[in-house]
Parts: structure tokens; sequence; C-alpha cells
């Protein structure tokens, strides 16, 4: 790795703790910008403080590289937990660390732990772009990732809610609170992470939309439909506030709930409505199938949903009893 590359890390790591991301990507860009003024020369007479080719440094870099790729907190947590579950298995240097490594350890996840192929090639694919990650930026001098294979994923159909079900769950909801998380869940399609997040400072009452941060730090509208409008309004009679999230948590007013408790939630409604399979995400892929139904076209279906790929979209939508032909007759010319 080039020695201005080494100080541009070096420098970006020890900032990480004090500065957002978008300082930080700032910072790295103003540093790789500025630097190349410069010449710049390892000293050979102090004790090396920062070891930028540690195993340590490196794993700080690619945490921050995460972070500079404005992926969510969710999908670097869960990268970085399944990084961290298979260097304690393997338990050796970077150096050391070989193909047939990966492979064993997929291996014993499937053998040993049962775990499912999805889950299997999520770990996969976390591990091996660490290990291509490591390799492209100079720390080890071979991708040993490139040649552990795939594992096949059995695509299976993703069911929505059926509007009977829709209206068990509705009639389910004993509390205020209850109720208007179903309908906001309907009426937004949001992630249980962006419902959580929706603000009353930032809910226009009288357009019936709020903006929300979903996922690769990309904002959207969502919008809040009459039955969601009412459910909110019968929840603030309850819990008063015009500032902080919509839905409070346990602290009451200017406290979020969380997503687990979001989800805990509407596995009691659904218990109650005797409706199986029951989760959040679920009353997501609800509402982009709906409004297909109702004649909204695909791609803004997938604006709704904050997708960038529309293939990602098609993944979410229901198409039992789905008429394509007619919908293509209807906006193809």
């Amino acid at each position: 790795m080039d020695v201005k590359d080494q100080f541009i890390n070096a420098v970006v790591s020890h900032m990480e703790p004090e500065l957002e991301v978008s300082q930080l990507r700032r910072l790295k860009l103003i540093l790789t910008m500025d630097i190349s003024k410069y010449r710049i020369e390892e000293s050979r007479n102090e004790v090396v403080i920062y070891d930028e080719t540690s195993d340590i440094a490196a794993y700080k870099q690619y945490l921050i590289s995460l972070k500079l790729r404005n992926l969510s907190d969710g999908t670097i947590n869960l990268t970085i937990r399944t990084i961290d579950k298979f260097l304690r298995t393997i338990r050796k240097p970077y150096k050391e660390i070989t193909t047939w490594d990966i492979k064993s350890y997929i291996a014993n996840r499937k053998m040993v732990d049962h775990i499912s192929s999805a889950t299997l090639d999520r770990e996969r694919g976390a591990v091996c772009r660490y290990f291509k990650w490591l390799y492209e930026e100079d720390y080890l001098p071979k991708d040993i990732g490139k040649k552990v294979e795939k594992i096949k994923v059995e695509k299976r159909l993703k069911k929505a809610f059926t509007p009977i079900e829709v209206e068990l769950i509705r009639n389910a909801c004993v509390k205020p609170k209850e109720k208007a998380v179903v309908e906001m869940l309907l009426s937004t399609g949001c992630r249980v992470s962006e419902l959580v997040s929706l603000t009353m400072e930032n809910y226009d009452v009288t357009r019936g939309q709020i903006p929300v941060i979903g996922k690769g730090n990309k904002e959207r509208m969502v919008f809040i439909n009459p039955k969601a409008k009412v459910a909110i309004d019968n929840y603030l009679e309850v819990k008063p506030h015009i500032f902080g999230p919509i839905i409070c948590g346990l602290k009451g007013p200017g406290s979020a709930m969380s997503a687990n408790g979001i989800q805990k939630m509407i596995k009691a409604i659904a218990k109650r409505a005797g409706v199986a399979h029951a989760h959040p995400h679920k009353f997501r892929r609800t509402a982009a199938t709906f409004a297909l139904r109702q004649g909204m076209p695909i791609n803004d279906v997938r604006i709704f949903l904050g997708h960038s790929d529309l293939d990602t979209t098609k993944e979410y939508i229901d198409v039992t009893g789905i008429d394509f032909k007619q919908i293509h007759d209807k906006y193809v010319a």
C-alpha cells in the first residue's frame, strides 16, 4: 500500500469516533486532494504507534469503508458480526488463512449448525467480500475467497397477507398504538427500522406525507392514507406529543420504540388474530402487492418501496392471482 494511502487511512481511522460519516467522507476527499502536493516518507527513528499493515488496522479500515459506502447500520452490523464469527472460529492471522479455511467454515455451519442455504450464502458473501477487500487494499497477496463457490439458494415465493388476513389483524388490535402501527405499515410500506424513525416534526398532516431515510442513506417520501391518519390521531389522543417519534417507546413521548418491540407487537396481534407467519416486513410486501393489484405500475411500486433495482421490487411482490398480461396490455403500448 502506498505510504500516502497509509497516511490517509491512519488519519481517517483516528477521526472515525469523532466524526459523522459525511464528515469522514469529506475528510478523506480533502486529504486525497491535498496530499498529492507533498512527498511523505515514513520515519525510521520513531516507535510505530499505528501499524497500518496489522490485522486490527485492516479490520478497522474495513469497518470505516462500510460506513463510507452509505450502508445501513443494520447491514454493517450484520456484516461485522459475520466476519467476527468467522475470525473467532478460525483463529489465525490473516496471512495464514486459506481458501480451505473458508470452505471448511461454511461446511461446518451447514452440517453442524444446520443454517439455511440463504443464510449460508449471505455469510459466505460477507467473508469473501472482506478478503477480496483485503487483497485489493494490499493487506494480502491474493484473494483467497475468489475460489469459494456460491451456495445455491432455492428461491421461494414470498407471500403477502391476504385481504382477509389484513382485516383479521386490524380487528385483533386492542390498543390505539397497535392500530397505528398496523395502519402505518400498510400505508407507508416502510421497513420496521424506518417506521420507528418517523417523527412528528416531519409529519405533514395536511398533505399526509413524511420523509424517511432508507437504506443507503436515500431519502424518499412515504404517505399516510385516511385509515392510517385516523389511527394516528386516535393514538395521539392517548399519547399527545408534537415532537419526537410518532410511535413512542416505553419512556413515552420523545423516546423511540425499538424494531424488536414492533416485531413482538405484530406477533402478539397476529396470534390473537389467528394469522400465521406474521412479521413487520410482510406488511411491506403486502403494501407493494396491493398497490400493484390496484393498478400501480411496477416502476412506481419500486419508487414507493425505495428500491434502486426493479428486480429487488419483483422479489417483494406476491404474484399469486396477478394477471401480468392484463397489466402489460394496460401500460405498455
